[in-house]
Order: structure tokens, then C-alpha cells, then sequence
């Protein structure tokens, strides 16, 4: 049985809580930012809804300012010691680096312990030498990979070898990259689980490679394209502006005529940076939307397969769904969030099935429980966005 997931949430009804919730964190020196980021969980999980019963959001907002004081007070230190010592920076860089499983494995307990459906609460149970080998161990094989393949490609040989050598040490690195990225899926999609059951999944590295390949031949061809485009549109506008008399003209002297010309060829260059920047989108919501739906498409909830996860995201719907909400925040000054939030939730929920029949699911709570948001907000203070959504 098919189970679609919907959203009734709307950009309007959504907007009244975003002003609510900037104006109060200002007034409150950001202290109510806590608050807001509860009634914003509360709203967005409030209104989701799976075989007609919604989830529920359960942190408090003392766990999220407690969380987020101490995940502020870290970064602060970090960056004003890089103004008075480099050294101690840089320690604390690489302190950092290390603490990075622990901080992506605690966030992904906080939220799912404190996410619930039907009085159920889900859990992540992976454990922190799961962690510390999916993201840092394969990580650090990564980067010695990539320092041996630049140093075998550096030795001194003939410039045939030289390129086989490229291409090798191009294509080994890749597959390690690969394969990192989905030790690290692996890792999340096999820690979540729904009350004592647990999810599973068994992912596959050649999948993320082939997707990694594709992305890059995608971007190549984009990127191509796009500087044809915008060389050929320079040199024509360049004939009409003659850029070597406009380039050693006294500025005193110029006409409408050069003044129009130098502002037709500085909206050349601004195009193509346009168009340079779409198509690292076209090329992220590829890779997105595979690893998503291969990703989904795997995981199964229990160990009898009669529950399981499904994507069917698109990447010509997601594409225009992320290019449409960016140009809608830069032409709102921002004021279109709510409804870029409200618009990205519901595509992602409409595009997400559990199959199986829910009703005759009989689950017991896990009495495990991640009472601390520290990992959750030190994440967010970094930008570090680990698991899968």
C-alpha cells in the first residue's frame, strides 16, 4: 500500500510566524531565536501529514538556547583567536575537524528523538566509531589519495605519461570519493530507526559514482556552453562599444553612445555569471535528487521488507524548484522565505511514499533518549549539513 506524504501548511498563514519570529529575536538580542526555531519545527512537523496522522516536534526551547549559547560562544572564540593567534586558531580548526562525527551524530539523535508520529518516537541508534569511520576515517583516505595521485602525476616523465597518470589518479579519486560519500549515507540511512524498529539500507558505490560522473560531464558541457555564449556576446557588444577607444578615452569626453555601450557589456558579464551560477545548480539538484531517490529507495523499516521508504524526485522539477525560490528571495529582499521553505517542504513531501500498511504497524517506544542540543546547533553554527533529507 502506498502511503504519499502531504503538506497543508501555506506560505501566507506561514509568513504571520516568520515576522512574528524575526521581529521578537531582534528585540531579544537573538534570545528568542530558541523560541522561534520550536514554533518553526512545531509548524512545519504540525502540518505534515502520513496516512492521515501528522508528526510532532517535542524539544524545548531551553534545550535549543542552551545548545545554541554554547555553539555560539565556541564559534566566537574560534574566530576572534584567528585575530591574535594564528597557532591557537588553527588548533582549534583542527579540534574541530575531529569533533565533526560527534557533532553530526549528536545532531542527527537530537532531531530524531525529538520527532514523533503517532506518540512514536523515532530514534538514531549509530553508533560513534560509526561516525568517527564514515566521515573521518574515509575522509582522511580520501585526502591521501588525492596527495599521492597529485604526487605521481608531479614525477618527472614523458607528457603521455603524464596524462595517463591524470586520468588515472582523476578516476581513482573519484571512486574514493564515491565510495566516502556513501559510507557516510550508509552510516545515517542504517543509524534511523522508528521506535524499536530500525531502518536498513544497503547502498551502493557505484551508484554514487556513476551520479558524480554525470554531474561532472553536466557541468562541463553547462559550463562550456555557457562561456561560448557569453564570449560571443562580449565580442559582439564589444564591436559596438570599440573597447580598446573605450579602454584610452579621457572619461570627460564620453557620449551616451560609449556610456550605453560599457553598460550593454558589463550586463554580458553579469549574465554569464547568471548563467554560470544556474548551472552549478542544474548540476547540485542532479546529484541531490539521484542520491536522494537511490538512497530512499533502499531503505527498508524493520527486517522484513514489509515496510519501506520511496523518492521519486525529478531533476527538471527540483532544478526549477530551487532556481525560482532563489530568484524569488534576491527580486523580495528576502520577504519570500516563508514561502520558499513552505514551497521546498511540500515538493519533497509530495515526492516521499511509505509503502506498507500503516494501520497494522504495531510499534513500542525506545526508551533511549538525546536530551542535549549542543550537536544540533553546533551544526547549524558551522554550516555543517551531514545525514539525509
Amino acid at each position: 500500500m502506498e502511503n504519499k506524504m502531504t503538506f497543508h501548511g501555506t506560505g501566507r498563514e506561514f509568513f504571520g510566524i516568520w515576522i512574528v519570529n524575526i521581529v521578537l529575536s531582534l528585540l531579544t538580542l537573538g534570545i528568542y531565536s530558541a523560541w522561534a526555531k520550536v514554533r518553526t519545527k512545531k509548524y512545519f512537523y504540525g502540518n505534515t501529514e502520513l496516512a492521515r496522522d501528522r508528526f510532532d516536534y517535542h524539544a524545548t526551547p531551553k534545550q535549543i538556547l542552551i545548545g545554541r549559547a554554547i555553539a555560539v560562544t565556541a564559534f566566537v572564540i574560534w574566530f576572534l583567536s584567528g585575530h591574535f593567534s594564528p597557532v591557537f586558531s588553527s588548533v582549534l580548526f583542527v579540534f574541530g575537524l575531529a569533533m565533526l562525527p560527534w557533532l553530526a551524530r549528536n545532531n542527527a539523535r537530537f532531531n530524531a528523538r525529538m520527532t514523533s508520529y503517532r506518540n512514536v518516537r523515532l530514534n538514531f541508534t549509530g553508533t560513534l566509531m560509526g561516525a568517527y569511520t564514515a566521515i573521518l576515517g574515509r575522509g582522511i583516505l580520501l585526502i591521501l589519495t588525492l596527495v599521492v595521485s597529485v604526487y605521481l602525476t608531479s614525477l618527472p616523465t614523458s607528457g603521455f605519461v603524464t596524462f595517463v597518470f591524470a586520468l588515472a589518479a582523476a578516476f581513482v579519486v573519484l571512486m574514493v570519493f564515491a565510495w566516502m560519500l556513501q559510507g557516510i549515507a550508509s552510516y545515517f540511512a542504517n543509524g534511523y530507526g522508528y521506535g524499536k524498529l530500525t531502518f536498513n539500507a544497503t547502498l551502493s558505490t557505484g551508484y554514487f559514482a556513476r551520479t558524480y560522473l554525470w554531474a561532472l560531464f553536466i557541468w562541463v558541457l553547462a559550463s562550456a556552453g555557457v562561456l561560448a555564449v557569453g564570449g560571443l556576446l562580449f565580442f559582439v557588444g564589444g564591436q559596438f562599444v570599440n573597447l580598446p577607444e573605450f579602454s584610452s578615452a579621457d572619461l570627460s569626453n564620453l557620449d551616451i553612445g560609449h556610456i550605453t555601450g560599457a553598460l550593454g557589456v558589463v550586463a554580458i558579464m553579469l549574465l554569464t555569471y547568471a548563467m554560470l551560477f544556474i548551472s552549478m545548480l542544474l548540476v547540485s539538484a542532479f546529484i541531490h535528487s539521484r542520491t536522494r531517490n537511490h538512497v530512499f529507495n533502499q531503505m527498508m523499516v524493520g527486517e522484513t521488507g514489509d515496510y519501506r521508504l520511496g523518492s521519486t524526485m525529478n531533476t527538471t522539477d527540483y532544478t526549477l524548484l530551487v532556481v525560482t525560490n532563489f530568484l524569488l528571495q534576491v527580486f523580495t529582499l528576502g520577504l519570500a522565505r516563508p514561502w520558499v521553505m513552505v514551497r521546498t517542504t511540500r515538493y519533497l513531501l509530495s515526492v516521499t511514499t511509505v509503502y506498507g500498511e500503516l494501520d497494522a504497524l504495531s510499534v513500542y517506544e525506545d526508551e533511549n533518549g538525546a536530551k542535549s542540543a549542543v550537536g544540533d546547533e553546533m551544526s547549524q553554527v558551522f554550516d555543517l549539513d551531514i545525514g539525509i533529507n
